[in-house]
């Protein structure tokens, strides 16, 4: 009965990620294939998967005007307008923030760190912030602890001198941590 069990768990462990992804992956395409579908249903274009495409060309083409130096300041200055309204603005202004640190060009999630505690203790965070501001102060840096399998987490502040930069890559560090460390290859 054990072993029966056990065979039972591993089938499980083998086809619970697969069956998640596919699971994710479907309603990812249901949701961006719905996007344009009513419009498109309208016009007589529709067809299933097309509202795909439409909506990945709909976002291109508001990362090219983003890009373009005129487009770019009138969507700043849309952004400025949204954050100034009541409510609506501060929950933009936050998953705007939240979803910008995760760009190249921001440093947000890109900089892991090792933090020395004062024993042996060592704390594996990133490096969100290393300004000094009215939340932190001089010579020390805000350090985010990302809780293993969740997306919560602890900001810290911590002296400059107890943190080591860490060469790896955000995937690599994001994995790691998320994974509770259970994702750790050697060498990698």
């Amino acid at each position: 009965m054990k072993k029966i069990l056990g065979v039972f768990l591993k089938g499980l462990f083998v086809l619970t990620p697969i069956a998640l992804t596919f699971y994710i992956l479907y309603k990812m395409f249901l949701l961006t294939d719905g996007l344009f579908k009513g419009l498109l249903e309208k016009a007589g274009l529709y067809f299933p998967g097309f509202g795909v495409i439409v909506t990945l060309t709909v976002i291109f083409l508001v990362g090219l005007l983003a890009s373009n130096w005129l487009t770019s300041k009138f969507l700043n200055y849309l952004d400025m307008i949204i954050i100034k309204v009541p409510l609506f603005g501060s929950i933009y202004g936050v998953i705007k923030d939240t979803v910008n640190s995760f760009s190249a060009n921001k440093k947000g999630f890109s900089r892991l760190v090792m933090v020395h505690m004062s024993n042996d203790l060592k704390l594996l965070g990133f490096l969100t912030n290393d300004e000094e501001s009215t939340f932190i102060p001089k010579g020390y840096v805000a350090v985010y602890l990302m809780q293993s399998m969740q997306w919560a987490g602890n900001l810290i502040l911590v002296p400059q001198e107890q943190i080591e930069l860490i060469d790896v890559s955000s995937e690599q560090a994001l994995k790691f941590i998320a994974s509770a460390g259970l994702l750790c290859k050697k060498g990698a």
